[in-house]
């Protein structure tokens, strides 16, 4: 006769596999330092909002995407916003970028390419819910909210 234990193994390894992986948060290392994630986050959406406060005579034109999904490009005029909204992934790797652009008072072009929302960099560091970012002429500023905004980006060097 033969024993009890065969099939029975791996399914039990599959359910503690899933309890570890869903449990209720964990810690997950990262260049930005070691991030704490709670999975019930998973279902709380995320709003990443870019105010153009350049110039009122300039506007910036902005083209963002993630690997699933491209925004398309959108042209603001002075103090205009284009926000998203989404919700992070189950392996926290959410990763949105933007290339910006606009052109200064003697015309030349004005551009970067960076990462506009990085979970393991931006969640309990920068923001959590609603995250901010006020384009202006000396780069790009990163926070919860617009008035507490950090310099992260400069320009490409080319372009200045």
């Amino acid at each position: 006769m033969a024993g009890g234990r065969g099939p029975k193994q791996p399914i039990s390894l599959l359910l503690l596999f899933l309890v570890l992986a869903l449990s209720s948060s964990s810690w997950c290392p990262s260049a930005y330092g070691t991030v704490e994630i709670n999975y019930y986050q998973h279902s709380q959406k995320i709003t990443v909002w870019v105010y153009n406060e350049l110039d009122p005579n300039t506007t910036l034109t902005i083209h963002c995407k993630s690997k699933d999904d491209d925004l398309g490009e959108h042209t603001l005029s002075y103090n205009q916003e284009f926000h998203w909204k989404f919700r992070i992934n189950f392996f926290w790797t959410t990763l949105f970028w933007c290339n910006m652009w606009w052109h200064d008072s003697n015309g030349r072009l004005v551009q970067a390419s960076h990462d506009a929302y990085f979970v393991r960099r931006d969640y309990e560091h920068y923001c959590v819910a609603d995250c901010f970012w006020s384009i202006q002429k000396d780069g790009w500023y990163y926070g919860n909210h617009l008035t507490l905004g950090k310099l992260m980006f400069t320009w490409d060097k080319q372009n200045q």
